[in-house]
C-alpha cells in the first residue's frame, strides 16, 4: 500500500465511531478536492472535470487560482487514481491560458500577478500532460512548429518549453482509436525525427540543449517500454550529455573580443515577458541525462546505451578524482545520484505487480549489475571527495546501489571503510567513512536484503566509538547517526550462542577486501553458505556487552565535555545539537538492549546522573536520563527518583532556593545542587508511562508542594512547573508507549529472542495486524492522581492569583518579593492549564460549511491540518473526560475557565497598573495565550511534530510508495495523527467571549512600549488568531488607527501595529475583506508622519508583501453548463435544488461584488488624491502608484481625476514620480482603447487584423519563395508586395507555415483615424489626458525633463522602454494631432547629438512613435515620414560612441515583432540612400552605418536578408580597412547576413514532420549549411585576398599590414557564427579557415590575430558536431597536421585541439575516424623535435582516456616492440659507430618509452590488468640516456603522485615480483642508506 494512503487513524486506540462516512459527506458537500485520495476513480474523474473548469477560467483570484491548478495538479499526478482511459484533458485551453499570462497585453489586469498565475499554471500543465489525447501531438506541433525561428533566439527557448509541456509524451491508451500508420498516424515514431531535428540546430544556450533532453526523457520513461531509441538517436543524446556535464574539456575556455560578444539582442526584453525570457520550467541536466541513460538501458549490444555509458564513464572518470576538483564537480556529483536513484526507481517500478512495461523491455538483471559496476567505479572515487555535498552525493548513490544488489558494493566498500574508519593521519577520509556508513547503515544491516552484512554491524560498531569525540563534533555526529540508524533498523543488542565450529569454509575467492575493478561476478551475484553467515553473525553478537558499557561512557564524557564548552558561548552550529543527537541516539540503543544488560545500563547510568552537579550541563545530563527514563522506566525512577525527592528536601531545609530572583539567565552557585536534581527529576517525569509513577504518588505530591509553595527562585519553580506539566501529562494524555523495533508480543518471543539477527531490518507494514501499537491509556487510578494534583497546585493557585490582583489594585508599587510571587503563580497557572488538554476536549459545536470557507481559501500550509481531519466537526481523541454533563468534566472546565478569567483580570490589571513589569507580562501573555490555544497541543507544537515527521521522511528516504517504514517512525507517525486530531479540535472552537476578551486584552500589548513585550504579544497574537480567526477583525481598526496621524506619533505603537498587521492571518483578512482592505491601504499610505527608520522600513515591506497579491474585484460569472452537469453527476442533486442553491448564492455573491467594486471606486479616489497631495513624499506615492497599478481594471472605466493626475506627474520634478506616472499612464491608456475596440467593434482599428488562410490565394501569394524577398520587391515599387497583408511575427514560415497566420491589413486611406470613437465611459479620462497633452508649453517641459542629465550614472543612462511605451501608447491613441503638438520638442532633442540625456530621450520618443503608429492611416504615416526621415538622416550622420546604444535600442524597440514594409521609408534610407562607404574619412559614421545595418538584420533576419543583398553593399571592401571598428563590424554584418539567408519554410507542419522522418532516426542535420553562392563566393573571396596579401606580409612592428587586417576581419566573420545564435554557416567553411587560423596563432607581430586565431581553433574543437560534420572537421585537422609544410609550432598547437575535438565528438565520431586520430598523434611521437614528442605524448594520454580496450591492447604491443631491440652500449666519452643510425634507434626506443608513459598516465587512479606488466618494462628504460631517462622518472614519478592515496589497495594487484622491481622506482633514495 502507498504510505499516502494508510489511514493512520486505525492505530489509534479509542473508538472513532462514524467518522469517516462523516467525513464523505462533508467531502461530497463541500467539494474538498485535496481529499482525493480515498475516492474511486469515477469520483476522481469527475471531480478532476470540476476542478479543471475551475482552473481554465480567469474569474478567479490569485489564491483560488493557485489553490485549484494546485488541487488539481495533486489529483492528476496520482496514476493509480486516474489513467488516461479515465479522462483527456484538453491542451488547447492550459495553452490559451499559458500564452495569455506568458505575453501579457498592457492593458491587463494584475501585471504582478501573472507570474505567480504562470507557476501554477506551468506546474498544472506538467502533470496533465499524460491525460492529452495522442491526437493532439499533431495538433501542438501545427501551433509550434511555425513559431520556430532558430537564426535568432527572441523567444525560441519558450516554443522549446512549450513543446515539452504540451506534446503528449505518455503512452496512449488501447482503446483510444490510435492511428499507427498513414497521413493521419499519430505514432510517436512519426515525429519524433522532427525532435532530433530541431535538436541538431545546436544553439548556443545549455538551457536548448537541456529542454531537448528533457522531453525525449520524458518521451521515453512515459512510453513504459513501447519506444525504444535507435543506437544512432542514443549516441546523438550522449554527445549532447556529455556536454551538459560542464567538463572543462569541451567548453568555456575561449573569450570573445567584446565587438563579437555583442552581436546578438533579445529583443523579447522590450516585452511583458517572464524574467529571464522563459518559463519557469524546471530543468536538471544531471537529473536528465541520467533518466535518459537508466531508461534506454535494454540489452548490451554494440553502440548500445550500456556500450556508450562503459565509454562515458571511461572518459569522465579522472574528473571524479578528488584532486580534480571544480565547477564541474557538482553537476557530475549530482549526474551520479540520479543515476542510481533512477535506477532504483526503475528496478522497483519493474518488479512491481502492476507494471506495464511489457517483459521484453524490462532490465535484465546481468545488464543491471554490469550497470551498476560501472557506476560504482565513479562512486568509489567521489567517496572522499573535498566538498560535503559531493561526498553526500557519493553516499546516496551507493545506497541507492546497495539497495539494488548489495553484494556488489558492500564487498570493496568495507574494505575502504575499514581501512578510512582505522585512519589517524587522514581527518576526512574518516568521517567520510562514517558519513557513509550512516547512510549505508539500514541496508548493511538488512539480514534479509545482505546476509553477510550482519556480521559485520558489531565490529563496525566498536570501530565507531573513538568517533564519539567532543574535540569534533562533526565527526561524533555522523559516528551516532551510524549508531541511530543501526538501532531504528532493529538491530538488537542482545548475545547470541554461536554453537560449534564455523561450518564450511570460507570462500577464498571473494573476500570484503576484493578489488573495486574485480568483476568475476558481476552477472551473477555469489551464492552463499547461510549456515556459515549465520554462525559468524552469531559470534560476532558477543561484543555488543563491551560495546554498551563503552558506548555509554563515551556519550557520558561527551556530554561532560560538550556542556562546558555550550557554556563558554563559543559554541560551533554542531555542537548545539550534538547533545540532543547523542540523547535521541542513546534512547534508541537503551531501547534495543536485551534485559540482561539492564542492571549495567543503570549502574552507568545513575553513577553518572548523580556524580557532576554542574549548571552548564543540566540539559545535556537531563536528556540523557530521559532516555534513560523512556527506555527503562522502571529502573529509571527506581534508582533516580527517590534519591533526587530526598536531596531536593534536603536542599529547600537548608534554605537553598528561597531568596527571591527573576533571573532566568544567571543562577546562584548556591543553587546548583537543587536545580541539578530537580532538573533530574523532570527528565525522569517526561513523557513517561503514568502507571510507573503511580508508585511515587507521595514522593511526587511531597516534592512538588515543596518546590510551589516554598521556593522563590525563578529558574527553580519554573523546572518545579515542568515537573508539574509533565506529571500530569504523563497520567492523562494518550500517546505510544514503545519506542523498540519489535511489538512487545514479538520482543518476548522465544523464537524471536534467539534469532533476532533475522529480523534485521524486516519492518512490517504499518497496515498489518501485526503492527499493534501500544497506548498508554489512562487508568483510574492515574485519573485520580491527576485530579488530586490539579486540586492541591493548579487551583488555589487561580484563588491566589484572583486574591493577589485585588490586593495590587489599590494602588502602591509592588515590592521585589510581591513580584515575585506574582511571577510564580503565573508560571504555575501556565504549565497547569497547559496539562489540563489531555484531560478534556475543547469546547467545540458543529461548524457550518461557509465557516469553513476562509480556511479553505487561505491553504495555510504551515498550519493546515491533514486533509483526512479537516470536516465540519470534532473528532474523538481519546481525553479522559468526554461527557459534558458529568461531574469531571465540569470540574476541569471550570478550572480553564477560572484560569482564563483570572489571566483576563491579570492582563487588564497589568496594563492599567504595571504596564512596566516586563517579566510578569510577558508570562500572564503566555498564559493567556495557552488557555485560547492549547488544549493538548497548541499551532507551534503541531508545527514541530510535523517537522519532525518531515525530517524523519528525509533522513529514511521514505516515499509514498511504501507503507513499510522502521517501527518507531511509523510509531512517532500515530503520535502525529493523534497530535493532529487534536489540533484539529482546537480549530474548531467557538470564539467565547472569554476568548474575545483576551485576544482584546493581548491585542493591547502589541502596542507595548518595550520590544520584549511586543514580541510576546504578536506571537500570542497570532497564534490566537490562527486558531480563532473570527477575533481578529474587532482588532484591525485598533491597529489601523495607530498608523494614523496624530499630534504625539508613537512609533513604538506603530511597530507593534505593523507588525501584527504583517503577520499572515491578519494580512489575508485584510487583503480578502474589503470591509478592512481600504483602511488597511489608505493606513499605509498615508502614514509618511512617522520618520523612525525601522517604521519606514515595516510599512514599505508590508506594502509590498501585499502589493503581490491585490487585485481588483472579480465579477460574478454565469455558471457553465458543463460546471452543471458535473455537479449534478457529483452530488445527485434535482435540477430545481440545484438552480435554488446556485441563485442563493450568486444573490450573496452579486452583493459581495457590488459593495467591492463600490469600496475599490472609492479606495482608487483616495489613493489620487494621495498622489495629487503636494505634501505626499517620494516613498509613499511610490506606495500608492503601486497599489493604483493591480486595483484599476478594465471592467471599469478610468478614474478621470487618476488619470490627470498621472499625466501631470509626467513633468514632476522627481525622478520617481516620473517613471511611475509613465508606467501608469501606459497602461491606463492601454485600457481606454481596449474599452473602446469591445464596445465599438466597427471602429476602424478593429477591423485590420485578419486571419489569413495560408491555402487562400493570398496566402499562397505570400509564401516561400516569394515571402523572403517581399520586402525587396515592395521597396522597388511593386504594389502587390506592398499591398499584401503585414505578418508581424518573425518566426512565422521561416521553419513551418501555420494553416492560418494572425496578419493585418494594409493602412487604410486618407482620413481615417484608428480610435475614432473612444467608449462613452472612458472618454472623461481621454479628455482628461488630452487636455494635459496638448496643453501648451506641456511637450517643453517633457522634453527638459525626461532628457535630464546627472541623475543616473553614465552606465545606467540606458533607454526606456517602459517611457518608449508610454510614448506608443500616446501616438496609438491620439494619431497625428499630437505628433504636430510633439514635433518641436522631438526635433530639438534629436538634433541635440552632443547631449546623451537629449538623443535618449529622443530615441525614447521615436521608438514610441514607430510602434505607436501601427494602425495609422497612409496620410498621417506619408507625414509622419516626411518628417521623420530627414530628422534620423542627420541624427545618423552625427551619432558618437555614447549615443549609438540609445538609437540602437530605439530601432530594436521599434522593429520588434513587426513586418518590415511597416518601416519601408526607414528601410530606404538606411539600405539605399545612405550606403555604407569603406573609402570614406568619416570611419565612425561608417561603423555607426554598419551597426544600424546589423539591427535590420538582427530584427528581421531572413526577411530582410534579400533586401540587403540587392542593395550591393561594399562590406568586402572593408576587409583591410585601417579602422578596426569598421572592420569588425563589416565581418558581423557579412556572417550576419550569411547566416540570414537560410530558411526552411516547409508549406505546413505535417510535411515538415513527414519530410524530416525521411532522412532517418535523427531526421535532417540542420547544422550543415554552406550558405548560398553568393555566401560561398564570398567566403572563397576573403580566403583568397587574406593568402594574396600573406604572400605580400613582410613581419614587422610597425603598423599592421594588409595581411593582418584582413586576417582579423576574416577571423571576426568566422567568430561572430559563434556568438550569433546559427553556427552553421562558421563550420561549414571549416576547411577554408582553419589551415590559416593554424598559421595564424604564430602571428608574433600583430598580438591580436594571434589570439584569434587561437580563439577560432579553440571553438572548433568545442563545437558538439553531426555525425558528418565531425567527420569532415577531423579529416581537415589531420590533414593540418601531417601537411608537410606545417611548422612544428603549429603542430605542438594544433596536437590539443585534436584532444579537445576527440573528446566533445566522442558519440558522433567513428571508430574509424578516432583509430586514424589515434594513429596520427602516435606518428609524431617519433618526430625530430623534442617538443613535437612532449605535445604528442599529451595528446595520446589524452586521446587514451576516450579509446576503447581494444584500441589500448594495439597500443601496448605497438610501444612495447619498439622496446624489444637494445640500445648498443656506448662508452661514456665516446661516441657510438654510426651516429645516425644510433640516433635513430634512440628516437625509435624514445617514442616507445613515450606510448607507454601515456598508457600509464592516462589511468592516474585505477590499475587495469595491464598495467603492472608495462611498469616493469618501462624500469628496464631506466638507464637508457636521456631523453629516454627523464621521461621514465617523470612517468614514475607521476604514476607515485596519483596512486598514493589508494597504493594500500592498488598494490593488490602486483605479484611480489612486480613489487620488488617497482620499489627502486617508487621509492625515493635515502641520504643514509
Amino acid at each position: 500500500m502507498r504510505l499516502d494512503e494508510v489511514n493512520w487513524a486505525n492505530q489509534l486506540p479509542y473508538d472513532r465511531g462514524d467518522e469517516d462516512a462523516d467525513f464523505v459527506r462533508e467531502f461530497v458537500a463541500q467539494f474538498k478536492l485535496s481529499a482525493l485520495s480515498g475516492s474511486s476513480s469515477a469520483l476522481s474523474a469527475i471531480l478532476t472535470q470540476l476542478d479543471r473548469q475551475f482552473a481554465t477560467t480567469q474569474t478567479l483570484d490569485l489564491a483560488l487560482f493557485g489553490m485549484c491548478c494546485a488541487t488539481l495538479a495533486r489529483m492528476l499526478r496520482r496514476e493509480d487514481k486516474l489513467t488516461a482511459s479515465d479522462m483527456t484533458f484538453d491542451w488547447r485551453k492550459l495553452y490559451d491560458l499559458v500564452r495569455g499570462l506568458l505575453w501579457p497585453k498592457i492593458w491587463q489586469d494584475g501585471p504582478i500577478q501573472q507570474r505567480s498565475k504562470l507557476k501554477s499554471v506551468i506546474d498544472l500543465a506538467c502533470e496533465a500532460n499524460r491525460f492529452f489525447p495522442a491526437s493532439a501531438a499533431m495538433e501542438v506541433f501545427d501551433e509550434l512548429l511555425p513559431q520556430i525561428q532558430f537564426n535568432s533566439l527572441d523567444w525560441q527557448i519558450v516554443v522549446i518549453q512549450l513543446l515539452n509541456l504540451f506534446v503528449p509524451t505518455a503512452r496512449a491508451p488501447r482503446d483510444t482509436g490510435l492511428v499507427s500508420s498513414g497521413p493521419r498516424s499519430t505514432d510517436v515514431r512519426r515525429w519524433l525525427p522532427t525532435i532530433f531535428s530541431l535538436w541538431s540546430f545546436n544553439l548556443r544556450l545549455s538551457s536548448y540543449d537541456a529542454f531537448f533532453m528533457r522531453f525525449v526523457t520524458c518521451l521515453v520513461v512515459e512510453q513504459k517500454g513501447q519506444l525504444r531509441l535507435t543506437n544512432e538517436q542514443v549516441r546523438f543524446a550522449f554527445a549532447s550529455g556529455l556536454h551538459c556535464l560542464n567538463l572543462p574539456v569541451a567548453s568555456g575556455a575561449a573569450s570573445f573580443p567584446r565587438s563579437v560578444s555583442s552581436t546578438l539582442t533579445d529583443t523579447s526584453l522590450f516585452y511583458r515577458m517572464p524574467l529571464s525570457g522563459s518559463l519557469p520550467l524546471r530543468e536538471e541536466r544531471a537529473l536528465t541525462f541520467a533518466r535518459l541513460i537508466v531508461y534506454t538501458l535494454h540489452d548490451e549490444s554494440p553502440g548500445g546505451t550500456l556500450d556508450l555509458f562503459g565509454q562515458l564513464v571511461q572518459m569522465i572518470e579522472p574528473f571524479y578524482h578528488p584532486s580534480n576538483n571544480g565547477s564541474w564537480s557538482g553537476i557530475l556529483a549530482r549526474f551520479l545520484r540520479h543515476l542510481a536513484r533512477e535506477l532504483l526507481q526503475r528496478s522497483r517500478d519493474e518488479a512491481a505487480d502492476d507494471c506495464e512495461v511489457p517483459e521484453s523491455a524490462r532490465l535484465a538483471r546481468h545488464i543491471r549489475r554490469r550497470f551498476i559496476a560501472q557506476v560504482r567505479t565513479l562512486a568509489m572515487l567521489l567517496l572522499f571527495s573535498k566538498g560535503d555535498d559531493m561526498v553526500s552525493m557519493s553516499h546516496s548513490t551507493l545506497k541507492s546501489l546497495a539497495e539494488l544488489e548489495p553484494d556488489l558494493i558492500f564487498r570493496p566498500l568495507l574494505d575502504t571503510l575499514y581501512t578510512a574508519i582505522d585512519s589517524v593521519t587522514e581527518t576526512h577520509r574518516m568521517i567520510s567513512a562514517m558519513r557513509a556508513l550512516g547512510k549505508l547503515a539500514t541496508t548493511l544491516s538488512n539480514f534479509a536484503h545482505y546476509p553477510e552484512g550482519a556480521q559485520h554491524i558489531a565490529p563496525l560498531l566498536t570501530l565507531t566509538l573513538p568517533g564519539i569525540d567532543v574535540n569534533d563534533p562533526v565527526k561524533s555526529c555522523y559516528a551516532l547517526s551510524f549508531v541511530s540508524n543501526i538501532c531504528h533498523n532493529g538491530v538488537v543488542f542482545d548475545e547470541l550462542a554461536a554453537p560449534g565450529d564455523m561450518p564450511g569454509s570460507r570462500p577464498p575467492s571473494r573476500s570484503p577486501s576484493a578489488a573495486i575493478g574485480d568483476d568475476q561476478d558481476v552477472d551473477e551475484p555469489p551464492e552463499l553458505d547461510m549456515a556459515q553467515v549465520e554462525w559468524l553473525t552469531r559470534a560476532s553478537t558477543a561484543q555488543f556487552e563491551t560495546w554498551i558499557d563503552q558506548y555509554l561512557r563515551r556519550v557520558f564524557a561527551l556530554v561532560d565535555n560538550l556542556s562546558s564548552s555550550l557554556d563558554t558561548n563559543n559554541a560551533s552550529s554542531a555542537e548545539v545539537g550534538l547533545d540532543a543527537i547523542a540523547a535521541h541516539t542513546t534512547k534508541m540503543v537503551l531501547h534495543q538492549c536485551g534485559e540482561k544488560h539492564y542492571p549495567m545500563i543503570t549502574r552507568l547510568v545513575t553513577k553518572f546522573a548523580t556524580s557532576i552537579t554542574s549548571l552548564s550541563a543540566v540539559n545535556s545530563v537531563r536528556r540523557i536520563v530521559n532516555s534513560f527514563a523512556s527506555a527503562i522506566p522502571e529502573q529509571a525512577l527506581a534508582s533516580l527518583l527517590p534519591l533526587c525527592c530526598e536531596h531536593i528536601a534536603e536542599e529547600i531545609e537548608n534554605g537553598v532556593g528561597l531568596a527571591p530572583s527573576l533571573s532566568r539567565v544567571t543562577q546562584s552557585h548556591s543553587e546548583t545542587t537543587l536545580i541539578w536534581y530537580v532538573s533530574l527529576l523532570v527528565a525522569l517525569t517526561e513523557n513517561q508511562d503514568g502507571r510507573h509513577l503511580l508508585r511515587y504518588r507521595d514522593q511526587l505530591l511531597a516534592v512538588m508542594d515543596l518546590l510551589l509553595r516554598q521556593c522563590l527562585s525563578r529558574h527553580v519553580y519554573g523546572m518545579a512547573s515542568s515537573l508539574l506539566y509533565n506529571t500530569l501529562l504523563s497520567l492523562t494524555r494518550t500517546s505510544p508507549l514503545n519506542g523498540r523495533s519489535v511489538s512487545d508480543s514479538q520482543w518476548a518471543d522465544p523464537e524471536f529472542r534467539e534469532n533476532h539477527f533475522r529480523y534485521w531490518g524486516r519492518h512490517p507494514d504499518v497496515t498489518d495486524p501485526s503492527f499493534q501499537v501500544a497506548w498508554h491509556i489512562p487508568s483510574q487510578d492515574e485519573i485520580a492522581f491527576a485530579r488530586e494534583i490539579v486540586r492541591r497546585i493548579v487551583q488555589p493557585r487561580i484563588g491566589e492569583l484572583d486574591e493577589f490582583i485585588d490586593a495590587l489594585a489599590g494602588g502602591g508599587e509592588a515590592t521585589d518579593r510581591e513580584n515575585v510571587y506574582l511571577n510564580r503563580l503565573l508560571v504555575v497557572l501556565d504549565h497547569g492549564v497547559r496539562a489540563l488538554g489531555g484531560l478534556i476536549p475543547p469546547p467545540g459545536e458543529r461548524i457550518q460549511p461557509e465557516a469553513l470557507v476562509e480556511t479553505l481559501v487561505e491553504g495555510d500550509d504551515a498550519n493546515g491540518m491533514p486533509p483526512r481531519y479537516r470536516l465540519g466537526q470534532q473528532v474523538p481523541t481519546g481525553c479522559v473526560f468526554t461527557d459534558p454533563g458529568s461531574d469531571e468534566y465540569k470540574e476541569i472546565a471550570g478550572i480553564r475557565d477560572a484560569a482564563g478569567r483570572a489571566a483576563a483580570k491579570t492582563l487588564a490589571h497589568m496594563a492599567k497598573n504595571r504596564a512596566d513589569n516586563v517579566e510578569n507580562i510577558k508570562c500572564v501573555i503566555l498564559l493567556a495565550q495557552h488557555v485560547v490555544c492549547h488544549h493538548g497541543v497548541d499551532r507551534d507544537s503541531f508545527v514541530t511534530y510535523r517537522r519532525a515527521w518531515s525530517y524523519a521522511m528525509d533522513v529514511f528516504s521514505l516515499d509514498n510508495n511504501s507503507s513499510v517504514m522502521p517501527r518507531y517512525i511509523a510509531v512517532r507517525r500515530a503520535l502525529f495523527t493523534q497530535i493532529s486530531r487534536m489540533f484539529h479540535n482546537t480549530r474548531l472552537m467557538p470564539a467565547t467571549d472569554q476568548f474575545r476578551d483576551i485576544t482584546s486584552e493581548v491585542a493591547r500589548f502589541c502596542l507595548s512600549a518595550y520590544s520584549e513585550v511586543r514580541s510576546y504579544a504578536v506571537a500570542a497574537l497570532d497564534s490566537i488568531v490562527s486558531i480563532l480567526p473570527a477575533v481578529k477583525y474587532p482588532l484591525i481598526p485598533l491597529f489601523l488607527a495607530e498608523l494614523g496621524e496624530r499630534e504625539e506619533s508613537d512609533p513604538e505603537k506603530m511597530t507593534g501595529a505593523l507588525r501584527v498587521l504583517d503577520t499572515q492571518a491578519m494580512r489575508r483578512a485584510c487583503l480578502r475583506d474589503w470591509n478592512y482592505f481600504p483602511m488597511m491601504v489608505l493606513a499605509l499610505c498615508r502614514a509618511q508622519h512617522e520618520d523612525k527608520p525601522q517604521v519606514k522600513r515595516l510599512i514599505r515591506s508590508t506594502a509590498v508583501t501585499q502589493v503581490v497579491h491585490v487585485a481588483a474585484p472579480l465579477p460574478v460569472q454565469p455558471v457553465r453548463p458543463a460546471i452543471r452537469q458535473l455537479v449534478m453527476d457529483l452530488d445527485s442533486a434535482d435540477d430545481a435544488g440545484l438552480d435554488a442553491a446556485v441563485a442563493r448564492d450568486r444573490a450573496k455573491a452579486e452583493q459581495a461584488f457590488q459593495f467591492a467594486t463600490a469600496e475599490n471606486a472609492r479606495l482608487i479616489n483616495a489613493l489620487v488624491d494621495i498622489l495629487r497631495d503636494a505634501g505626499t513624499t517620494w516613498r509613499f506615492a511610490a506606495i500608492s502608484g503601486y497599489y493604483l497599478d493591480q486595483l484599476v481594471t478594465v471592467r471599469a472605466p478610468p478614474e478621470p481625476r487618476l488619470v490627470d493626475t498621472l499625466a501631470q506627474n509626467l513633468t514632476s520634478d522627481l525622478l520617481l514620480f516620473r517613471e511611475s506616472a509613465a508606467v501608469n499612464l501606459a497602461q491606463l491608456l492601454g485600457k481606454i482603447k481596449r474599452r473602446s475596440k469591445t464596445s465599438n467593434p466597427e471602429m476602424a482599428v478593429c477591423g485590420r487584423r485578419i486571419s489569413l488562410d495560408m491555402d487562400s490565394a493570398a496566402g499562397k501569394a505570400i509564401r516561400k519563395p516569394g515571402y523572403t524577398d517581399l520586402c525587396e520587391r515592395a521597396l522597388a515599387g511593386n504594389a502587390e508586395a506592398a499591398a499584401a497583408p503585414y505578418i508581424d511575427n518573425p518566426a512565422c514560415g521561416w521553419f513551418a507555415w501555420p494553416r492560418a497566420v494572425k496578419a493585418y491589413a494594409p493602412p487604410p486611406p486618407a482620413g481615417v483615424v484608428a480610435y475614432d470613437q473612444i467608449e462613452p465611459e472612458s472618454q472623461s479620462a481621454y479628455e482628461a489626458v488630452r487636455s494635459v497633452l496638448f496643453a501648451d508649453g506641456k511637450w517643453d517641459q517633457i522634453g527638459r525633463l525626461f532628457s535630464v542629465e546627472g541623475e543616473r550614472p553614465p552606465e545606467e543612462d540606458i533607454f526606456g522602454v517602459s517611457r518608449a511605451a508610454l510614448f506608443a501608447q500616446l501616438f496609438s491613441l491620439f494619431d497625428l494631432p499630437l505628433l504636430e503638438q510633439a514635433w518641436p520638442v522631438v526635433e530639438r532633442l534629436a538634433r541635440e547629438n552632443e547631449r546623451a540625456g537629449a538623443q535618449r530621450a529622443a530615441a525614447e520618443m521615436i521608438g514610441g512613435l514607430l510602434r505607436g503608429s501601427k494602425h495609422w492611416a497612409q496620410d498621417s504615416l506619408a507625414s509622419m515620414w516626411e518628417r521623420l526621415v530627414p530628422l534620423l538622416e542627420t541624427v545618423f550622420s552625427k551619432l558618437g560612441p555614447d549615443t549609438m546604444r540609445f538609437w540602437q535600442a530605439c530601432l530594436h524597440y521599434a522593429f520588434a515583432r513587426r513586418d518590415p514594409r511597416r518601416y519601408l521609408p526607414l528601410v530606404r534610407m538606411l539600405v539605399y540612400r545612405n550606403p555604407f562607404n569603406p573609402q570614406s574619412e568619416t570611419p565612425f559614421v561608417e561603423a555607426a552605418k554598419l551597426e544600424l545595418l546589423r539591427v535590420l538584420i538582427s530584427a528581421w533576419d531572413w526577411r530582410i536578408a534579400s533586401t540587403i543583398v540587392a542593395s550591393r553593399p561594399r562590406l568586402l571592401d572593408a576587409l583591410a580597412h585601417p579602422y578596426k571598428q569598421v572592420r569588425d563590424m563589416a565581418g558581423i554584418v557579412m556572417y550576419m547576413l550569411s547566416s540570414a539567408e537560410f530558411s526552411v519554410s516547409y508549406p505546413q507542419a505535417e510535411v515538415a514532420i513527414d519530410d524530416l522522418a525521411r532522412h532517418g532516426p535523427t531526421g535532417r542535420d540542420f547544422m550543415h549549411w554552406a550558405g548560398t553562392q553568393r555566401t560561398q563566393a564570398l567566403v572563397r573571396e576573403m580566403t583568397q585576398r587574406v593568402s594574396g596579401w600573406k604572400a605580400e606580409h613582410v613581419p614587422s612592428n610597425e603598423g599592421t599590414s594588409n595581411y593582418s587586417r584582413g586576417s582579423k576581419t576574416l577571423l571576426t566573420f568566422v567568430l561572430a557564427g559563434f556568438s550569433y545564435s546559427s553556427r552553421r554557416v562558421a563550420v561549414s567553411h571549416i576547411s577554408s579557415v582553419l589551415p590559416l587560423s593554424s598559421v595564424l596563432q604564430e602571428q608574433h607581430d600583430d598580438d591580436e590575430v594571434s589570439r584569434l586565431a587561437k580563439t577560432i581553433m579553440q571553438l572548433f574543437a568545442q563545437v558538439l558536431y553531426t555525425t558528418q560534420l565531425s567527420e569532415d572537421v577531423a579529416s581537415r585537422i589531420l590533414a593540418l597536421l601531417t601537411d608537410s609544410s606545417s611548422m612544428w609550432h603549429v603542430i605542438t598547437k594544433t596536437l590539443p585541439l585534436l584532444c579537445t575535438l576527440t573528446f566533445a565528438n566522442r558519440f558522433t565520431l567513428s571508430r574509424e575516424a578516432r583509430s586514424r586520430i589515434v594513429d596520427t598523434a602516435a606518428q609524431f611521437l617519433e618526430h625530430e623535435q623534442i617538443e613535437v614528442r612532449q605535445a604528442a605524448l599529451s595528446a595520446l594520454t589524452s586521446l587514451v582516456k576516450c579509446s576503447s580496450s581494444r584500441v589500448i591492447a594495439d597500443m601496448n604491443s605497438r610501444f612495447s616492440a619498439k622496446l624489444d631491440a637494445p640500445l648498443p652500449r656506448v662508452r661514456r666519452g665516446r661516441q657510438p659507430a654510426d651516429p645516425a643510425a644510433y640516433a635513430r634507434m634512440v628516437l625509435n626506443r624514445h617514442a616507445g618509452v613515450l606510448g607507454l608513459s601515456c598508457l600509464v598516465l592516462a589511468f592516474p587512479y585505477t590499475i587495469p590488468d595491464w598495467l603492472p606488466e608495462v611498469l616493469v618494462r618501462l624500469s628496464g628504460c631506466i638507464d637508457d640516456p636521456n631523453p629516454i631517462q627523464s621521461t621514465v622518472q617523470r612517468t614514475f614519478a607521476e604514476f607515485r603522485r596519483t596512486h598514493m592515496d589508494t597504493w594500500h589497495e592498488d598494490r593488490k594487484r602486483f605479484s611480489s615480483c612486480q613489487l620488488e622491481i617497482l620499489t627502486d622506482m617508487l621509492v625515493s633514495p635515502c641520504y643514509y642508506a
